[in-house]
């Protein structure tokens, strides 16, 4: 029988792997991986954000982001700029379609948001954000001990 712990963290990857789903399921016809729509939104939220810091805030390898980054651009959704001061550095630029789809990508979004908190109350979604804020502490204070 399993434990109380091990249902409950199935729980949690389950609800990873089902909003995982609801996302690529919506944007599928965008032609847009959902990891590409997850690029543009930080690129809209920190418009001068670099490679580096790109692949921290997606907790990836920079080879990830520019295979990544790579693909938007030749889509037409991003386009590297040089730096004025140092030739080596390129900053991401959101082109004209790659704001569209950061547009787009904002209404799908809170589409299945909406849809799987359906149903909920207020009370309800600030006592689950309480929990996972808690979950997700407990994981990255166990993680620091082990690291």
């Amino acid at each position: 029988m399993e434990s109380k712990q091990h249902q409950i963290v199935n729980l949690f990857r389950r609800s990873d792997q089902m909003i995982r789903r609801s996302i690529e399921c919506k944007v599928k016809d965008t032609g847009l991986h959902r990891s590409q729509h997850r690029i543009l939104m930080i690129l809209g939220k920190h418009p001068d954000c670099s490679q580096t810091v790109l692949a921290e805030k997606l907790e990836v390898s920079p080879a990830a982001v520019a295979v990544a980054l790579k693909k938007l651009e030749k889509a037409g959704y991003i386009a590297r700029v040089c730096d004025d001061k140092d030739n080596r550095m390129n900053h991401v630029v959101v082109t004209p379609k790659g704001l569209e789809a950061i547009r787009i990508s904002c209404i799908y979004f809170q589409e299945v948001e909406n849809a799987l908190l359906k149903g909920f109350s207020e009370e309800e979604m600030d006592m689950v954000e309480r929990f996972l804020n808690r979950f997700i502490q407990n994981g990255e204070d166990y993680y620091k001990s082990k690291a």
